[in-house]
């Protein structure tokens, strides 16, 4: 009886095929916008410069957001380059 119950389940299972649907979706493909040569260098780290005293040190730092500053604007237009022009603020 168990034989024949573990068999009727065996068939069973097998008596249904899922169907197979096969679709065809667009996958967008990556492209370069903007030519690596044209991407500015990262300015020099500034941090091995200090040395403690509060005068010394602030000047390498006001020079460093100077020089962080006019690499994010060249950053950014190169962005948007890719992207089209951010909303002014």
């Amino acid at each position: 009886m168990k034989r024949a119950l573990l068999l009727v389940a065996a068939v069973a299972g097998c008596a249904h095929k899922p169907e197979t649907e096969i679709r065809e979706v667009s996958v967008p493909t990556p492209v370069t916008c903007v030519d690596p040569q044209r991407i500015p260098e990262e300015p020099p780290r500034v941090a091995h410069r200090f040395n403690g005293n509060a005068r010394h040190d602030l000047v390498i730092v006001a020079e460093n957001a100077q020089r962080l500053r006019r690499w994010g604007e060249e950053m950014r237009a190169l962005l948007e380059l890719c992207v089209g022009k951010a909303p002014q603020d």
